[in-house]
């Protein structure tokens, strides 16, 4: 794209960044989006699961999260080097000064955002199994609602935002078509 929320024929050689906080829709919109626009889906975390060898939750309990931020590295750069893919991120990698160039420079990239509430009800059955999410509910939410209202503002940088709040999937990854 030549410019911040233009269009251009362009978009389907590149990538296309769904970022946001965990439960804000990236994998499952990613995977609609990606049949709409007839491009691969691909998702940073099962990336970083397959070099790994083992679920996220797993890595980080057994070796930490410094060795799954290395993995997810050698992920994220192994992506951006392809193009015409929907590339669900990881939800810490937009909010990183050390990515946001090269998603830039190889892609666009759509904030998926999502109101605390809403992001709080998808996220509790996923206590457990998502590493921040570890210990009591009530805890381990409010650990993750101070880590959503550090990130937010790094994720309002991406050059499209769609709030995916009270949107069935496919009505949201219509939306972000609409604005690529």
């Amino acid at each position: 794209m030549a410019k911040k929320n233009e269009k251009s024929d362009s978009t389907a050689l590149r990538n296309v960044y769904l970022a946001g906080f965990m439960g804000s829709g990236k994998t499952t919109l990613g995977r609609l989006l990606a049949r709409k626009l007839k491009l691969r889906f691909a998702d940073s975390d099962a990336a970083v699961e397959r070099l790994a060898g083992r679920p996220v939750a797993a890595l980080v309990r057994a070796r930490g999260w410094a060795a799954f931020r290395a993995l997810e590295a050698k992920a994220v750069r192994a992506l951006a080097a392809g193009t015409g893919r929907v590339v669900a991120l990881g939800g810490g990698v937009y909010p990183s000064r050390r990515w946001r160039g090269l998603l830039a420079r190889t892609g666009v990239t759509v904030f998926l955002d999502c109101a605390w509430p809403e992001l709080e009800k998808r996220l509790k059955p996923e206590a457990g199994r998502r590493p921040r999410l570890a210990g009591p509910w009530p805890r381990a939410a409010a650990r993750a609602k101070t880590l959503y209202a550090r990130r937010r503002p790094f994720y309002r940088l991406a050059d499209i935002t769609v709030d995916t709040t009270g949107l069935s999937p496919a009505a949201a990854a219509d939306l972000v078509r609409k604005k690529l």
